[in-house]
């Protein structure tokens, strides 16, 4: 029996999947973020860790006995891999093609959308152009990421406190999230050197359940994350399609499970200039999908079945 391991490290989570060779998964499991943009290398190594243990142990297997591991932003894999005892070179696996694989699409073709803790989108096109763009970090880019709902959700509750916006369920949700007995003190609690993307990222959960309970101003920072998200896509399409070519647009990290708050608008914008596109949202775990890409990348290279 062939074990495969996989390893999908974010901003905010880190998910480790391990299947066989009929692509059955037999352990999953999740820790902290990996991603060094986004926490320290430190913190990452622990996260891959964590997470690798976790899938092994529900997996039932020892480290000696997996026969090949693939992974996102792989930066810390050879400190982890050392750690655990896993005796095998990482597979590098891209953030587009986990999304491709995510939507149940083997072929890189289309437009890939990531929109977890950042956001960054990738086109394909059908003569092999390719083409990039987002990710450039909180502070110069990745709209509609979950850190730019965060940062929008707690700026609002804000002025809302002060009296600038309508009333909102935001300031209840912010000061529950960030555990602070008054909306004002939020400006204590993230002050500081460091921008704590992944804390503030978190929020992005808070602030779209506000908005399913029918919060105006909570509605409002999803239907702009999906617009920018949706203008991201348009003009990465239009560096590799026509107007009329038939494509998809797959879709995967956590702002999605906003579901249509965040889909629709994003959907609106990106028909009016691609009316033969095509959305599909990626419902394969990533550690698995990394699993999947890894495999098959393995019997390629190496020829084991």
């Amino acid at each position: 029996m062939v074990y495969i391991l996989g390893i999908d490290g974010g901003g905010s989570k880190t998910e480790a999947a391990i299947i066989d060779d009929n692509d059955r998964v037999l352990g999953c499991s999740v820790a902290g973020g990996s991603n060094t943009n986004f926490v320290e290398r430190s913190e990452a190594v622990k996260s891959f860790v964590t997470a690798i243990k976790g899938a092994l142990e529900e997996a039932g297997l020892q480290p000696s006995q997996i026969v090949g591991a693939g992974c996102t932003f792989g930066g810390v894999a050879s400190d982890a891999f050392a750690e655990i005892g896993l005796c095998v070179k990482p597979v590098g696996v891209s953030e587009s093609r986990v999304a491709f694989e995510r939507a149940g699409l083997e072929r890189m073709y289309g437009v890939a959308l990531i929109a977890g803790t950042g956001s960054s989108c990738f086109g394909f096109g059908p003569e092999g152009q390719r083409f990039q763009a987002g990710g450039h970090g909180p502070l110069l880019g990745d709209e509609g990421g979950g850190y730019d709902i965060g940062i929008r959700g707690a700026r609002i509750a804000l002025q809302s406190y002060e009296g600038r916006k309508p009333p909102t369920m935001l300031i209840q949700a912010a000061c529950e999230y960030f555990d602070v007995p008054n909306i004002r003190l939020l400006v204590h609690k993230l002050a500081g050197p460091c921008i704590r993307q992944t804390l503030i990222a978190g929020f992005a959960a808070r602030v779209s359940d506000c908005a399913r309970r029918g919060d105006q101003l909570a509605s409002e920072i999803l239907q702009y994350a999906g617009s920018v998200l949706g203008e991201l896509v348009a003009f990465v399409a239009s560096r590799v399609f026509s107007s009329d070519d038939e494509f998809p647009v797959v879709m995967a990290g956590g702002v999605f499970k906003a579901g249509d708050l965040v889909i629709e608008p994003l959907k609106s914008v990106v028909s009016a200039q691609f009316p033969k596109s095509r959305f599909i949202v990626g419902h394969m775990s990533p550690g698995e999908a990394v699993a999947r890409v890894t495999k098959r990348v393995l019997q390629h290279r190496e020829g084991f079945e």
